[in-house]
């Protein structure tokens, strides 16, 4: 193979450069370590944080109840998750048609992680030129004992994202007992490492790499985009043509653009791209470049957006459209999504009633002409404190209702009471085999929740004229049966 076809030779894949950002701490980068810092606050505070006595976030999955914003959720309930990833993907549509991909820069985990990362690094190592002067050194003692207590520091943070982490799912008071005890089983051992090492991997040691490679969200944004999407530009006609501008510039050479190409920008992106050469799927929109090029402008004098937050649209001068087909969809779906979630959650009722019919028999015959049908209530009460429920029955039919537990129950915080329940009516032959019977438990105290569940009263479809036309109490016994807990009235004792 000749030069030349070596030199055209292109390569498959591409030895990894470290990457080495400028430090910034005007304009944009000020805002936005002010709200990296918010999220990062309101991660390590959230487990932490109670309400009413109840934490209020906590995924307690052996006991499968979710606490947030300190109500409880069960898993029957799961389908608001659901509901959840859909507002949450849905609004990511919306604000990267709107405004690019701000998420990424300023939102994303691992921009907030490897942030927090890269602050202790440039403590410990100095500047972005004296990072680069230590990283060429050989392994003396003195880059030996920088790298060490970055190290260190850095397996501190990741302790602290995985610890967080799991207190999430295990209280905090409880996993710091079970850590200074040593008694985490190995499920928990592994997820409270599995975080660290992950956390320290991805946002400590590979960073830009994790977007470039490994987030899907990059390699499908461009789908999103329209020539409205805000994007972050450099003006073309005001820089160029670049090159360096002499201090006493000659009045006969052509004037050349506001770039003077010192690679400020490129210093300061932390996936290091050139923003000059068009928008890139790497770009984040940090806008650190914008504040590392506005710094250059300011010291020469210059008009400051010679990088900035723009459009397709504002670049050319045309109209900007603020209501897009494709941003009207999106918001059309979240905000059908979001009504709909709202009134699920507004109308919740944190009771549950479950009823069972007995399969053993559909209905039992008593003596005197009566027919029994007996039912299994499980009721559940989705509360984080205990409370107290009257159970009753309702029909178009005289009946008697008997129960062991009696008409009033007491239920602890999320738990369950299965009642055992029968219902004794007088058959008459004009009446429907199947007729409708509804079981209602209603809270005695404050707040006030009613559920009502419908089932079936089955009796014989024909009745023999010999038995005694018994008829029941002329006052229909619609209310349960007021006897103690223990005791039956009525015949056929079980």
């Amino acid at each position: 193979m000749g030069t030349a076809d070596a030199a055209a030779q292109v390569t498959l894949y591409e030895k990894w450069k470290k990457i080495y950002p400028l430090s910034l701490y005007g304009g944009y980068q000020r805002w936005r370590r002010v709200v990296l810092s918010g999220l990062v606050a309101i991660y390590y505070v959230g487990p932490w944080l109670q309400l009413n006595g109840h934490p209020l976030f906590w995924l307690n999955l052996p006991e499968r109840k979710f606490v947030v914003f300190g109500v409880t959720y069960w898993p029957q309930e799961f389908v608001l998750v659901s509901w959840l990833l859909m507002l949450s993907a849905f609004g990511l549509f919306i604000v990267t048609v709107v405004a690019g991909r701000v998420w990424c820069g300023w939102a994303c985990p691992q921009t907030v992680w490897t942030l927090v990362y890269f602050f202790i690094e440039q403590k410990i190592e100095g500047p972005r030129t004296q990072r680069m002067r230590l990283d060429r050194r050989a392994w003396d003692l003195q880059r030996t004992g920088k790298k060490l207590l970055k190290w260190t520091l850095w397996a501190g943070v990741a302790f602290s994202i995985s610890f967080t982490f799991m207190a999430y799912f295990l209280r905090p008071e409880v996993l710091i007992e079970k850590i200074l005890t040593l008694s985490l089983s190995r499920g928990e051992w592994f997820w409270l490492s599995f975080p660290a090492a992950a956390s320290y991997l991805f946002s400590g040691v590979l960073r830009e790499q994790v977007c470039f490679h490994m987030c899907p969200y990059a390699r499908f944004q461009s789908v999103m985009f329209d020539r409205d999407t805000l994007i972050i530009a450099y003006n073309e006609e005001r820089g160029e043509p670049r090159g360096h501008k002499p201090r006493r510039p000659d009045p006969a050479a052509p004037v050349g653009g506001d770039c003077v190409d010192c690679k400020r920008c490129v210093h300061a992106c932390p996936t290091g791209i050139d923003i000059r050469d068009g928008l890139q799927y790497q770009c984040i929109a940090c806008a650190a470049c914008i504040d590392a090029c506005d710094e250059v402008m300011l010291e020469l004098g210059q008009e400051t957006n010679l990088i900035r937050y723009s459009s397709q649209h504002r670049d050319r001068g045309e109209t900007v459209s603020r209501l897009r087909p494709r941003l009207v969809g999106y918001a059309a779906v979240f905000s059908a999504i979001l009504l709909g979630f709202v009134w699920t959650v507004g109308h919740r009722i944190p009771l549950e009633l479950d009823i069972i019919r007995d399969r053993g028999r559909l209905y039992r015959e008593h003596w005197d002409g009566s027919i029994e049908n007996t039912y299994r209530l499980r009721i559940v009460n989705r509360e984080n404190g205990s409370r107290r429920y009257e159970l009753r029955a309702e029909a178009d039919f005289p009946f008697e209702l008997k129960t062991l537990h009696g008409s009033v129950v007491e239920i602890a915080p999320g738990e369950q009471l299965a009642i055992g329940v029968q219902l004794v009516a007088h058959a008459t032959p004009e009446a429907a085999e199947n007729r409708p019977v509804y079981f209602v438990v209603e809270t005695i105290d404050e707040p006030h929740y009613v559920v009502r569940e419908e089932s079936r009263f089955i009796q014989p479809s024909t009745q023999s004229s010999t038995r005694p036309s018994t008829q029941p109490s002329t006052q229909p016994s619609t209310q349960p049966s007021k006897q103690p807990a223990g005791q039956t009235s009525g015949a056929d004792p079980r």
